[in-house]
């Protein structure tokens, strides 16, 4: 099936091409099969209008077979690229050319994909879905940190509310510690204010009987998995993984196998993405192997 970002132009569908290029912008492609040189070009057009996926027009004007219309657009080689955007050119470019450049014509028209993803995480977190917006913000994160090491406050501010939303506290505490004194506005307290509400709810009656049970029998293994589902429930997750590694480093079977489990068990609701839940990983294959 054709992808409906990729159309043959002809006289009857040049005037409305350039008026959709007042929204989307439009890359008219000049091309023969005469032309040997077309061939490379042809395959790259093909594959960048697929990788964009309708984020521009690939416009493919054949010279053999639209001859008069082309020689309206004052063509003096082929192949021949010209974009279109608010129905005016852009740039172009004639001749062969190597994929840097066509890519650099179409960011002059294209909106910045970490932009985008940025519009799509806001939008996943309006709709309640925290670990997909995660992912995406985390993305975009490492995009902008890599190579140039800068971070912006904005998407940081937006981690923290989804991992506050995700009760991972203790990353997103790590989070606004990055945040500079002058951009610590009424959003950062904001969020400042929800870890604090969280952790004071976090301590509750039966985390602090369950604590005080265990300093009495420290080596129950029934009362450290309470506890740390326990801890793990209200965003206490590095509390809690502590509690269930600790006695492992000397037994891997302690409690017939119950606390490497429930450790187990915790470190995959946490998901690969965290950072957290990776370095107890590391440490749990540390005894394995």
């Amino acid at each position: 099936m054709q992808n409906s970002s990729i159309i043959d132009v002809n006289e009857q569908n040049v005037q409305q091409l350039l008026v959709e290029s007042k929204t989307v912008p439009v890359v008219f492609y000049f091309w023969s099969d005469r032309s040997p040189q077309c061939q490379a070009l042809t395959v790259l057009l093909t594959r960048l209008a697929n990788e964009y996926s309708g984020q521009f027009i690939l416009a493919k004007l054949n010279c053999d077979e639209q001859s008069m219309l082309a020689g309206q657009f004052g063509l003096r080689a082929i192949p021949t690229v010209y974009v279109f955007q608010n129905g005016q050119p852009v740039d172009g470019v004639e001749g062969p050319q190597p994929e840097e450049v066509i890519r650099q014509l179409l960011q002059q028209v294209l909106p910045n994909q970490d932009e985008i993803k940025l519009s799509e995480a806001k939008a996943l977190l309006e709709e309640g879905a925290f670990e997909q917006a995660l992912s995406l913000l985390k993305e975009v994160q490492q995009q902008l940190l890599t190579p140039v090491g800068k971070t912006r406050t904005d998407i940081n501010l937006l981690l923290a509310k989804v991992l506050i939303e995700l009760k991972q506290i203790e990353s997103a505490e790590l989070i606004l510690l990055q945040i500079p004194m002058q951009d610590q506005d009424t959003e950062y307290q904001s969020l400042v204010a929800n870890i604090e509400l969280l952790k004071q709810a976090a301590d509750s009656p039966e985390i602090t009987l369950l604590q005080q049970q265990l300093m009495q029998e420290p080596e129950n293994t029934e009362l450290m998995v309470q506890l740390a589902s326990q801890l793990h429930q209200v965003g206490r997750n590095e509390e809690a993984l502590a509690i269930l590694f600790k006695p492992l480093q000397t037994d891997l079977a302690v409690g017939e196998g119950q606390i490497k489990k429930a450790l187990m068990d915790m470190l995959a609701a946490l998901g690969t993405s965290n950072p957290l839940a990776a370095s107890y990983r590391r440490k749990l294959y540390s005894l394995l192997y």
